[in-house]
């Protein structure tokens, strides 16, 4: 505690007009630019010649002695500092200028210039000598946090830290909340807390919303951010849940965006000190981000390449697995599960929306590195691997599997959402195969898991998480032809189709609760019918389509039609 506050007493950021009002000016009188008090005092300057000329944060000192005889040029001497950026004018109007012009003093309102009058026996080097002694003070401990900040972020690359550990640096150094993402808008890290709702959103989610990125205000904001190519400071914008101004800034390689720093709740009282440290931070994480991302990628192509010997069978023995799964950190005792996540209806997409083969490429690797992120967030060590439109996944469940099924139906849950989240109308299926070992087993699940994805697509049943050994019925009916199946339905359901088409007839749905309830009183009940009612549309099945309901065979054959009706929406 003593060493934060020893610190604190160190820093000495620029005085402003404002802080050298309370302090050496104290007995200055301000007589008019009184809205300009918050400039920023950068230099202080004698002006008693014609050859000076004002600068960007200078003060002014003068005894008017130039233009003593020239009121017009009192009053340009105004508009001049405010020209150039100066922070205000001190004038000792005795022995030469006596009073100041009003015109003066309303030009000095104007353009918000501050302007003071001080007596005729106050030496301007009393005043001027303690400003640069302030200001010399403040330049040399910006220097020494300078080096500081850059030394800090040097020895997290020399000591090969990454991404996580220099947005926590940042946040430290701060003493705010920090988040840091790819030029996707993918969440790379996070330190330190805040309560505005849009940064729990963007943690929960791994990532800003598509919502706020396609918000109008905020594509604005964005584009001044790149174009600057330093920190900026943002307003808040409550419509989409940033209810704080925030400090962002872009993290540049050779003129790429590789992805953002946003900060919060940063030092008010020092905000230059925030603006190194981010500028100091965004290089270093231009390095780390592309280390990462080279390194995610041979990594990825390893891991990528042995999931696909896994899945085709073609590693070799299993002592060769064994040592490639040890090498990757990958476990392979235990049981495992195949994922596939797969775009719905992909190629109809594409045509909707006519988009490029570039625009379809990268959108490829946008879906595998969000469904990356999710997966990987409950299974840490999962392999993982894009295959054209869709997400194949091995999922370690380990030596005692436990109540999986429930786990692995929320991860596939959790991916949906996400995908919504990230491209609304977007929607993906997902599959998993039952558990498996491995690595002999890993192939078999494959062939189980792609073939009912491919039936959840062929039957048009979109936005669907399936496992396989939850299937039954469906899951055989799924390996069938389709012509086979409607041959099928049509055998053992056409008359009544034909019947309630033509007739406008319910004798199809009368069936189905009948069979599905197992009891007449239970059918009457689901279709809201009398007794009676039901047991004569029963008879006019059986005379329609001459079955006998009695019989267990014949109830089976016509529960199964029904399900193929349903599948292919007949």
């Amino acid at each position: 505690m003593a060493t934060k506050k020893a610190a604190e007493a160190e820093v000495q950021p620029r005085p402003t007009v404002r802080d050298a009002m309370r302090s050496v000016l104290a007995n200055a009188k301000l007589i008019a630019g009184a809205d300009g008090l918050d400039h920023p005092i950068e230099w202080v300057r004698l002006m008693e010649t014609p050859e000076v000329q004002p600068r960007a944060g200078d003060l002014m000192f003068t005894s008017g002695f130039p233009i003593k005889d020239d009121m017009a040029a009192q009053i340009r001497l105004v508009g001049r500092i405010a020209d150039s950026g100066g922070a205000g004018l001190v004038v000792r109007p005795l022995p030469y200028l006596r009073k100041l012009p009003p015109e003066m003093l309303s030009e000095a309102d104007r353009l918000n210039v501050p302007l003071f009058t001080i007596a005729a026996d106050v030496q301007f080097i009393d005043l001027m000598a303690p400003l640069l002694e302030r200001i010399i003070n403040a330049e040399h401990w910006r220097l020494k946090r300078s080096i500081e900040i850059h030394r800090r972020f040097t020895e997290l690359v020399l000591d090969g830290k990454g991404v996580t550990e220099i947005c926590r640096t940042l946040a430290e150094l701060l003493e705010s909340s920090v988040v840091i993402e790819d030029a996707s808008f993918h969440l790379l890290a996070h330190a330190g807390s805040s309560a505005d709702p849009h940064r729990k959103e963007t943690i929960q989610r791994q990532g800003t919303p598509q919502r706020v990125l396609f918000d109008p205000q905020i594509q604005r904001m964005l584009r001044e951010v790149e174009a600057n190519r330093a920190p900026v400071k943002v307003p808040p914008f409550p419509h989409v849940g940033m209810s704080r101004e925030r400090l962002i800034a872009p993290i540049l390689a050779g003129g790429q965006v590789l992805g953002y720093i946003s900060v919060l709740d940063h030092p008010p009282h020092n905000e230059e000190l925030a603006f190194m440290a981010i500028e100091q931070a965004a290089l270093v994480l231009a390095l780390a981000v592309a280390k990462e991302r080279e390194l995610s990628e041979v990594e990825g192509r390893v891991r990528g390449e042995f999931l696909e010997d896994l899945l085709h069978g073609t590693y070799g023995d299993e002592s060769a697995a064994q040592r490639r799964a040890r090498h990757l950190g990958y476990p392979l005792s235990g049981s495992h599960i195949v994922m596939l996540v797969d775009i719905d209806d992909f190629r109809g997409f594409n045509k909707a929306r006519q988009i490029s083969e570039d625009a379809i490429q990268a959108l490829k690797r946008d879906f595998l590195r969000r469904v990356t992120g999710v997966v990987r967030t409950s299974y840490a060590r999962a392999l993982v691997q894009g295959r054209s439109d869709q997400v194949v996944s091995l999922l370690p469940l380990g030596t005692e599997a436990g109540d999986h099924q429930i786990r692995v139906h929320a991860l596939g849950v959790q991916i949906q959402q996400a995908i919504a989240d990230w491209k609304p109308g977007f929607t993906v299926s997902v599959g998993f195969s039952g558990p498996a070992e491995a690595p002999a087993g890993v192939a078999g699940s494959l062939r189980e898991v792609t073939s009912v994805m491919e039936s959840l697509a062929r039957f048009k049943r979109w936005s669907q998480v399936v496992a396989v050994p939850e299937l039954g019925l469906t899951g055989l009916l799924a390996a069938v032809t389709d012509e086979r199946l409607v041959d099928y339905s049509r055998r053992h359901l056409g008359p009544l189709i034909k019947h309630d088409a033509t007739r406008k007839g319910n004798l199809v749905a009368t069936l189905r609760a009948y069979l599905e309830t197992g009891e007449q009183q239970q059918a009457a009940q689901r279709l809201r019918v009398h007794p009676n009612t039901l047991r004569y549309r029963l008879d006019r099945i059986r005379e329609i389509s001459g079955v006998d309901l009695e019989d267990p065979e014949t109830r089976l054959n016509l529960a199964v039609a029904l399900r193929v009706q349903a599948l292919l929406g007949m």
